[in-house]
């Protein structure tokens, strides 16, 4: 079982969504780049693992950085976690936390946000209900309601035009919009979205291509290639693997 339930209308700009996720037999899943970081509560009765083996005890929480190629996810039989999706920027507004430091990677909430270990934790504890839970991590997120700082504002327009593009913009043109040089602003980039300006707008770009693949099932691959500025099918191709795992035929297959 996997839901999502959208944000109050006043953590939007920073919060996704929030999901749960619960099965009853071993699963394995895919998970492939979206730009965004995720805080993740472990609401089971067990200890769970995740990667490199760390195990994540009840009503305890780790952090997931923004992720620049796929991963495959395990989860034992009867599991079940809580996430919080922030998009890109909004864990950095809401924590300080330089993102670039746990990008393809994760850490545990106490190493993370040590304030939000100790308070947000045993909340969530004490909830019995998935909804009951959820509405003490939003009641927890708008006590603590960031305020948009300039840097905040510029990186947010920059992600904005990004994806306007479709991840078809130079990294000089969003520097100068947001009249910084452009190694300052990659510097401001990577610490609030944990990824540089051109690594996030190749995988804005593979988003947009996985999209067309998944609607536009007559689209001819040397056609989606060059519309979407690769030199031919094999940088596509290329491309698309790094991120995915598969090809694009293949994911168009299946």
């Amino acid at each position: 079982m996997y839901r999502e339930i959208n944000p109050h209308p006043l953590l939007a700009a920073y919060v996704d969504a929030y999901w749960v996720a619960a099965v009853t037999q071993h699963s394995r899943q895919r998970i492939l780049p979206d730009t965004c970081a995720d805080i993740i509560f472990n609401i089971s009765r067990d200890v769970i693992a995740v990667a490199d083996g760390e195990q994540i005890a009840p009503h305890t929480a780790f952090v997931v950085g923004t992720m620049t190629a796929f991963q495959d996810s395990e989860m034992p039989a009867n599991t079940a976690m809580l996430g919080i999706r922030f998009r890109a920027g909004g864990l950095n507004a809401f924590t300080g936390l330089p993102l670039q430091l746990i990008t393809d990677g994760h850490l545990s909430l106490k190493e993370t946000a040590a304030d939000w270990h100790t308070t947000l934790e045993p909340l969530l504890a004490k909830e019995i209900s998935v909804r009951g839970k959820i509405h003490c991590i939003e009641n927890f997120l708008l006590q603590r309601l960031p305020a948009a700082h300039n840097n905040f504002r510029k990186i947010q327009h920059s992600i904005s035009l990004i994806q306007q593009a479709q991840g078809k913009i130079p990294v000089a043109a969003l520097a100068a919009g947001a009249y910084m040089s452009t190694r300052n602003f990659e510097r401001h980039f990577l610490q609030s979205v944990g990824v540089s300006p051109k690594t996030f707008t190749r995988i804005v770009r593979f988003l947009e291509i996985r999209r067309q693949l998944k609607t536009e099932s007559h689209t001819h691959l040397l056609s989606l290639a060059l519309d979407n500025g690769f030199y031919d099918h094999a940088h596509l191709t290329r491309e698309f693997k790094a991120f995915s795992g598969e090809s694009p035929s293949g994911y168009q297959q299946r």
